[in-house]
């Protein structure tokens, strides 16, 4: 758990959503999170997870 705007651009990059800045990734995410009715400000503490797909063998 973070702060917003302690997002890192890897994390964003990550996401493959195509953004092509951490500007650009934080303001597609603030519309989003408007639009839905809870706003994201820099204080916001936000969940960033990760996964990795493993293989079988």
């Amino acid at each position: 758990m973070k702060p917003f705007t302690e997002v890192t651009w890897e994390h964003a990059e990550a996401e493959g959503e195509g953004d092509a800045s951490l500007e650009d990734w934080r303001d597609v995410h603030r519309r989003f999170w408007d639009r839905s009715g809870t706003p994201v400000e820099d204080h916001t503490v936000v969940v960033c997870l990760a996964f990795r797909v493993a293989g079988c063998s």
